[in-house]
């Protein structure tokens, strides 16, 4: 028996291409060809291939939802609850009030600091607010940091 493919998938994930293959031996055993590509010039590729044969599939399967699983959780390594401890409103939608308050706020010349206390929300959140609203360019710079 020749070297047969049973199943192929890719997908992609930023500039890299993933490739799966499951084929056969020529003994007939099963395997899975996970193959990596990445673009490294204008027509070169630079490529990756690992082979798991059928019985390390079950235990690869399982230990790739190991790490996800990890991954994602040490994505948020904090809490909303922890977030709003130090400010009350992290994490909650902008009303138009809000939104009002803040252009007014902010043509007042309030600093950062002072937004962050008076919206209960970072700095982070108040800087991304402001330029979601384009106050910087209808009102240029009114700001002491």
């Amino acid at each position: 028996m020749k070297n047969e493919n049973i199943f192929s998938t890719k997908f992609q994930a930023g500039n890299r291409t993933y490739f799966l293959d499951l084929k056969t031996t020529k003994d007939g055993d099963r395997y899975l060809k996970i193959s990596e590509s990445k673009r490294t010039g204008e027509t070169e590729f630079e490529r990756h291939q690992i082979i798991v044969f059928d019985e390390g599939i079950d235990k690869l399967a399982e230990k790739i939802k190991e790490v996800a699983n990890k991954i994602r959780t040490d994505e948020k390594s904090y809490s909303v609850d922890e977030k709003r401890k130090t400010h009350q409103n992290a994490y909650q939608p902008w009303t138009d009030e809000d939104d009002n308050r803040l252009e007014l706020l902010y043509c007042e010349g309030k600093s950062i600091t002072e937004l962050t206390e008076l919206f209960g929300r970072n700095n982070g959140a108040i800087r991304s607010r402001i330029k979601k609203l384009e106050l910087k360019e209808k009102y240029g710079t009114q700001q002491r940091v």
